[in-house]
Parts: structure tokens; C-alpha cells; sequence
């Protein structure tokens, strides 16, 4: 969060709407892009966790160096071609630039991007690993000192006035080394065999893309339904724009961020104690969870909508003008997220997934084109417009009625 905090104040007075909106835009697809794991990095979390529930450690040691390599092999095809992607790509057109200096710097910023994209990816998947492994702790305490790193590296990026490039350098590639640290970890607990890495490959490999591929579609449908809206603003309405969605995006994380935080540990949990037969703990923990996140990102939400027009003002020193409905707009939407957040770790962690794709589907179905025509027409509030009320519609209504049953069997019986 202190990240989020520096990023803005350090940097939009100098970049400006439009160059700080193209930083924003990347910083975006991050979470878009992360489908291209396939979904390893979340078949792991169960994968690792149910070997662990049966205390089977050659087995737990084969998943996770194959799980390893095949995120590596993933990391570098990725890499590779987004950066040929970076390199061809209309980024004029893409952001609506008339200057051909920030037009060039967006292009470099592709493909620095790219680059670093195809590391996190990897190393995103050994955070994931210690996840399933219950070492959340560790993962998390990585993250925590790459992430002052990543502040430290910001805060000479933006003394130098640097470009977009090395702002992404400075923070996406400083906070990437987290995954690294993971993955040396792994190896140095000899739960990652790279000598046998190639043959476990050959025996997981099918588990865990057939697990992963129907995370793949729920992630899919993320990106959609939520992960696309500051790449539909730079469309529709230029970089500009994208900076204002992304400073409030970012003042409404200090809502959302922290019960993320709290509840991701529970997946891995959620997993050992299916596996163990443990609904006691599945029923109480979910409960707890969801109380928590609602009643607290609620009360956050409001305290944010209300002091968020004289905190943004101060934030970017005036240099972004925020009209207050976004505010409130964005006060129901993270409610609605965080809430779904602590839902979504309980249905990942007890397997749910097909009806999660499912539900999503419908879900970007209908909110997409909803999006694009209210986006076009009213900016951000019609795009938050068009999310909140398809929300309602579709999440709360097919998980409260159609899946209703099999949503609430963990919390019943294990079969």
C-alpha cells in the first residue's frame, strides 16, 4: 500500500495524465495477463496442499518441481511473445497519442514490460507453491521486503524524473524478485529436484493442466469481467482518462488490499481441511472470513468515499480532479469485490471451480457489451455502473439460487 501511495504522489505531478495514465495502463496487466500461467500457479495451491494433508513428501516434492519447471518453460513463451507483441503493436492508436516521443515511450515500456512480466509469472507460481504449503508467512514476508526494495528503487526513479520504462523497472521488476527468493527457497529445501524435474514434468503435467485449464477460464473471465476496465478507458477515452480511474482504483485498494491479504492464506487451508474431512474448521473459518471482510471493508469503503475527494486533491497535489460520484461508485464496487474476494478463496479451496466458470461466463457475457456502451458514454461511472449491477444480478443470484446447493455442501458434508 505504501507502494500504491509513493507511486501517485511521486510521480503523476511530472508524468502528467497521460504518460502516468500509460504506466497505470501496464500496471493493469499485470492481473490481466496472469492467465497465462494456465492456471498452473493455482492447480499448485491444491495440488501442493492435498499431498501435504496425506503426508506424502516424494509425492509433494515431484508437484512442485514439476510445477516449477513447466512455469518457467510458461514464463519465457511469455515473455517472448509479448515482446514481439510490444514490438509491432500501434501504441499510438492504443493510447490515443498525438505526441510521437511519448508514443516511442510507450513502446519501450511494452517490451520492458514483457520482460518482466515473463519473471513474475514464474516467480508468482513459487509464491504459490509456499501458499500451498501453509508458509504463507514466508511468501508474504518476501513480498513484504521486495516491495520496499520496490519503494526504495521508486523513489530514486522519480528523484531522476525517469521515463515509464524504468518506473516499471523500479516497481513491477523490484517486486518481482519476491518470486525468485521463493524459487531459490524451494530449491534450497531440496523440494524442487531440478534433476528430476523433467520426469516429474512428464507425470503432472496432465493433472495440472487440466486442473489448471478450468482456472485458466475462471481467470479468463476475470480479466474480463474485472481486470480489463483501464485497457476499455484507453480505448475508448484516451490515457487521460486511465489516470483517473487509476488513482481512485488505487486510493479504494487501501480498502481491498488488506482483507486479500488476510483471507489468501485460507485457500491452502480451505484445501487441507477438505482433504482431511475437517468441516468444522471449513464452516467456521468461512463464516469468520466473510464477517470480517464485509463489516470491515465496508466501514473502510464508506470512511474512503467520504474523504476521498480532500485525499486525492492532497494525493496528486491537484494535479488530478476526481468528479466526486466516482467516489461513490467505487465505495459499492469494492465492497461488493472484497466481499466476492473472501467467497471466491473458500470456493477455490474446496475445489468449486466449474461452477465458478460458469458464473463468470454469464457474467462477462453480459457486463462486457453493458460496459462498452455505458464506458463509452459516461466514462467511469458507466463502467463502474454497468459492474455493479451486473454483479447483483448474476453473482448473487445464480450462487443464491442455482449453485446454491453445491456451494453450501462443504459447509454441510464432505462426499
Amino acid at each position: 500500500m505504501l507502494l500504491l501511495m509513493l507511486g501517485v504522489s511521486l510521480t503523476v505531478g511530472y508524468l502528467g495524465s497521460a504518460r502516468f495514465g500509460i504506466w497505470a495502463t501496464f500496471a493493469s496487466m499485470v492481473a490481466m495477463l496472469s492467465l497465462l500461467d494456465l492456471g498452473v500457479g493455482n492447480a499448485l495451491v491444491n495440488r501442493v496442499a492435498q499431498a501435504a494433508a496425506d503426508d506424502r513428501p516424494d509425492e509433494r516434492r515431484r508437484v512442485i518441481s514439476a510445477g516449477a519447471m513447466l512455469l518457467v518453460l510458461l514464463g519465457f513463451a511469455s515473455a517472448a511473445v509479448l515482446a514481439t507483441l510490444a514490438a509491432v503493436l500501434p501504441w499510438n492508436l492504443f493510447f490515443k497519442l498525438s505526441d510521437p516521443t511519448t508514443a516511442r515511450e510507450a513502446r519501450q515500456a511494452a517490451v520492458v514490460f514483457a520482460v518482466l512480466f515473463g519473471v513474475n509469472l514464474a516467480g508468482s507460481g513459487m509464491l504459490r507453491i509456499l501458499a500451498g504449503q501453509q508458509r504463507s508467512y514466508e511468501a508474504n514476508l518476501l513480498s513484504g521486503c521486495a516491495t520496499a526494495l520496490a519503494c526504495l528503487a521508486l523513489w530514486f526513479a522519480a528523484s531522476a524524473q525517469a521515463n515509464v520504462a524504468l518506473l516499471l523497472a523500479a516497481t513491477f521488476g523490484i517486486q518481482s524478485l519476491a518470486g525468485l527468493g521463493a524459487g531459490g527457497l524451494l530449491i534450497w529445501r531440496k523440494q524442487i529436484v531440478i534433476r528430476n524435474a523433467a520426469s516429474a514434468l512428464k507425470i503432472e503435467r496432465k493433472h495440472l493442466l487440466s486442473t489448471g485449464g478450468l482456472f485458466v477460464l475462471l481467470q479468463l473471465g476475470t480479466m474480463v469481467g474485472w481486470g480489463s476496465d483501464s485497457v476499455l478507458l484507453a480505448l475508448m477515452r484516451g490515457s487521460s482518462e486511465v489516470a483517473t480511474y487509476a488513482i481512485v482504483l488505487r486510493l479504494f485498494q487501501f480498502a481491498s488490499q488488506p482483507f486479500a491479504m488476510i483471507n489468501a492464506p485460507l485457500w491452502a487451508a480451505y484445501a487441507d481441511a477438505c482433504a482431511r474431512g475437517d468441516k468444522e474448521f471449513v464452516r467456521l473459518t468461512f463464516k469468520r472470513s466473510f464477517l470480517v471482510s464485509s463489516g470491515g471493508g465496508t466501514l473502510l469503503c464508506i470512511s474512503l468515499w467520504l474523504a476521498g475527494p480532500w485525499l486525492v486533491s492532497h494525493w496528486t497535489r491537484g494535479a488530478i480532479v476526481v468528479p466526486p460520484e466516482i467516489f461513490a461508485f467505487f465505495a459499492v464496487w469494492t465492497i461488493l469485490e472484497l466481499t466476492g474476494n473472501a467467497f471466491g478463496v473458500y470456493l477455490n479451496g474446496c475445489s468449486i471451480v466449474r461452477e465458478q466458470v460458469a458464473v463468470v461466463i454469464l457474467f462477462c457475457a453480459l457486463v462486457l457489451p453493458l460496459k462498452l456502451w455505458l464506458g463509452s458514454r459516461f466514462g467511469v461511472p458507466g463502467l463502474l455502473g454497468a459492474a455493479i449491477s451486473t454483479y447483483l444480478v448474476v453473482i448473487v443470484g445464480l450462487y443464491g439460487f442455482v449453485f446454491r446447493t453445491r456451494v453450501l455442501a462443504p459447509l454441510r458434508n464432505f462426499t
